[in-house]
């Protein structure tokens, strides 16, 4: 596991969090059951962006994959999970046998967290965390702000 403080530079970081944080950017109650009350939007998955994916937010996810020396993404989500919101349950991202990467990039601080089994690391603003997707995780919400932003990118590393 890698932790990376300051992880995208201030103009890209503001770019992409201002874009994700504006009013109009579209969210998805998907009811998942591992995932209670959370709020998605797949940006990327099986080969295709989403309609919320503009230029200036497809500069920061390019920024964002090379930065990760990525040579392929399996798949990019946004989770707005809203406070006090259930626990997730412990879960893998995926579960293949080819070695593959998560980085999750904290979009906003507060004191909701991504716990592992063997520690926790807590949500502050443009700081990653990297680990291998069959790591078992579980992302808890805040008390302290109404919703926990994150960007969770798949990917495999060059």
């Amino acid at each position: 596991m890698e932790i990376q403080n300051q992880f995208l530079k201030y103009g890209t970081f503001n770019e992409l969090h201002n874009q994700i944080a504006d009013k109009n950017f579209p969210w998805y109650f998907t009811q998942s059951p591992g995932e209670p009350e959370q709020y998605t939007n797949l940006l990327y998955y099986d080969h295709q962006f989403s309609s919320a994916i503009t230029p200036r937010m497809m500069r920061c996810l390019v920024t964002i994959t090379n930065q990760l020396n990525a040579i392929s993404i399996l798949r990019v989500k946004v989770n707005a999970t809203p406070r006090n919101a259930p626990e997730q349950e412990w879960h893998t991202d995926w579960q293949i046998s080819t070695p593959s990467k998560t980085c999750v990039l904290y979009l906003n601080t507060n004191d909701g967290y991504t716990e592992f089994r063997d520690r926790k690391v807590y949500s502050q603003e443009n700081t990653a965390v990297i680990f291998d997707t069959n790591t078992e995780h579980r992302g808890v919400p805040a008390s302290d702000i109404d919703r926990r932003l994150v960007l969770n990118v798949s990917y495999f590393e060059k």
